[in-house]
């Protein structure tokens, strides 16, 4: 490891990094952005898309997007897709992901080669490795197995082999690639304190584990707008179990017993993913992916913002939560009471919470934001105990982890 006043050299192996639009994306990015240039030379190894030229990469960083063979038979979206196609693509990607665990086995090929050709020139300190997908950390795996010596941090933006979504053959694959590395990992930087604990458990106390969260990427400001209709705002995309089918059940009722006269629904980035009712399509807007500037325009203006989160994902918390409270407008929250996000929500008076599961509830908090919208009232949100998650702050922690432990 550098010592004195010697740089620590950092790579960075990701699959996503703008302008690819996602918030695992914006974490590496915030990685890349905020550790200190003074103490740290950065270079991000990822896969090169066809909107690069729409991106301005970080000064100080060295960017190696590099051209890679995609896998023949994964099938890409369309924005021309109908609403049928769109569902049949995603039913044979899943079907795909049964027996082809990695999909960038050529971009790992790539990202190995690209990894030597620096380190020849100046030796490698730390890497660090983003899941999912598992290509990165697979990166990271052949390079220590091949005798490559650095310190290697495994940044986990889920539970990987405990994932719920995953199905069997997924499950086995990726339990594999985790107990090799638990033993060739330095450490495991992870997003909640559920997944903390779970990494925990299976790892034992020989790796540590370090909790780097999510968080916003914007300045807090005090200004605050009602709209003239009562909107409502969800930003992402509805997949897997997170629908909002409830939600608009929910909506529906209360329209037709005359409790929300004027309302507006917008699905950012929802895209085709999800089938709006007939009697809300005057209600409900849905767009494609949009920049994730738009996004967080979108976010602030609305007077409330909807997160869905499914029981079985009770232990993470969606980046776009810290985005929601951010903005200080209430969150509307359907999600299991004492899950994660709901801590977070009520440690920071955020918002209203009811269970995905119950209409009755459903319509109650979506009554209590109406009822600000309608009185011009504010939810008092501890704002000062949420600017720690600030991604400047989060990354602090990152760079303390790497001062203290790796130095």
């Amino acid at each position: 490891m550098n010592s004195g006043s010697k740089k620590i050299n950092i790579v960075i192996f990701t699959i996503y990094f703008p302008p690819v639009i996602s918030i695992a994306s914006y974490r590496l990015e915030a990685f890349a952005k905020y550790l200190d240039k003074e103490k740290f030379n950065i270079t991000v190894i990822c896969p090169k898309t066809e909107s690069d030229h729409k991106v301005r990469d970080i000064n100080s960083i060295n960017m190696i997007r590099l051209t890679y063979k995609p896998h023949p038979l994964k099938i890409k979206f369309s924005k021309k897709d109908t609403f049928i196609v769109h569902k049949i693509k995603a039913l044979y990607n899943r079907i795909f992901s049964i027996f082809i665990h990695d999909e960038y086995k050529d971009w790992v090929k790539e990202a190995i080669k690209a990894f030597k050709k620096i380190d020849a020139i100046h030796k490698t300190d730390i890497v660090l490795s983003s899941f999912p997908t598992v290509a990165p950390h697979t990166v990271a795996l052949k390079l220590k197995m091949e005798g490559a010596d650095f310190k290697w941090i495994a940044d986990m933006r889920d539970e990987m082999s405990r994932n719920p979504f995953n199905n069997y053959f997924e499950h086995k694959y990726l339990q594999k690639i985790e107990q090799k590395l638990f033993s060739e990992a330095s450490c495991i930087t992870t997003t909640t304190p559920s997944f903390v604990n779970g990494f925990r458990n299976m790892a034992g106390d020989n790796i540590c584990i370090e909790e780097i969260r999510n968080g916003f990427d914007f300045e807090v400001s005090d200004d605050y707008n009602y709209n003239e209709i009562f909107t409502i705002t969800h930003a992402g995309s509805f997949y897997a179990d997170i629908k909002p089918y409830n939600f608009l059940l929910a909506v529906s009722s209360l329209i037709s017993e005359n409790e929300l006269p004027e309302l507006r629904i917008l699905f950012i980035g929802a895209g085709k993913a999800v089938t709006i009712p007939n009697d809300l399509k005057g209600v409900v807007s849905v767009t494609e992916k949009i920049p994730h500037s738009m996004a967080i325009k979108g976010i602030k203006e609305s007077d409330v913002n909807l997160l869905v989160l499914p029981h079985s994902l009770s232990k993470a918390i969606p980046g776009k939560l810290y985005e929601y409270i951010a903005s200080q407008k209430p969150v509307i929250a359907l999600t299991k009471k004492n899950s994660e996000a709901a801590k977070l929500i009520n440690r920071c008076n955020a918002g209203f919470i009811a269970d995905l599961n119950n209409i009755g509830e459903i319509k109650q908090i979506i009554r209590k934001a109406y009822e600000l919208w309608e009185t011009r009232q504010r939810l008092k949100t501890d704002i000062e105990y949420f600017k720690q998650f600030h991604r400047k702050n989060q990354v602090k922690k990152l760079e303390k982890l790497i001062l203290e432990k790796f130095d």
